[in-house]
């Protein structure tokens, strides 16, 4: 299944590609906004989180990867986690690894497409998405995708942005 945006094209990450996200996830420019404590986690741990349904498909309610492409080239990746259906709510992760493919919509793009997907297929009300507070790029690309920020907390000594979008 293949999700077509405007600027992206969304693709359904495989087991093979577990390393490929890790590695995004761990060893990118992106890997100081999904740590930001640093302590980063060993491939074991990290695929304990990322279970393989993620990548397989089997368990669709428990959530899915993309790979995010710009034409043949995997940017970076955005999934659903497990869907609440008592409220038909899902949370995002997004990652663009590379700063060169950030700043040009691709992002914006790309939780555009996965959202109308989930409204439009899976009878989701409401995607949620959390950043920190620091991360002024990734929260003006969830403002251009509709998202509205709807809590400000404090995790971990951080403040972080909770933005929703709902159908």
């Amino acid at each position: 299944m293949i999700i077509r945006g405007d600027k992206v094209i969304l693709r359904p990450m495989t087991v093979d590609e577990m390393p490929l996200f890790y590695q995004w996830a761990t060893q990118s420019e992106a890997t100081p906004f999904w740590y930001e404590d640093g302590i980063i986690p060993t491939y074991e741990a990290f695929i304990r989180d990322w279970k393989r349904y993620y990548f397989d498909g089997n368990e669709p309610e428990k959530g899915r990867c993309f790979a995010i492409l710009i034409g043949d080239k995997a940017i970076g990746q955005i999934n659903y986690n497990e869907i609440n259906r008592d409220s038909n709510s899902v949370e995002l992760d997004i990652l663009i690894a590379e700063d060169i493919y950030k700043s040009k919509g691709y992002g914006t793009d790309a939780l555009k497409t996965l959202t109308k997907h989930l409204f439009q297929n899976m009878n989701i009300q409401l995607c949620w998405l959390e950043a920190t507070a620091r991360n002024h790029r990734a929260i003006r690309a969830y403002e251009k995708a509709g998202f509205k920020l709807t809590k400000t907390f404090i995790s971990n000594g951080v403040e972080c942005k909770r933005m929703d979008l709902k159908k």
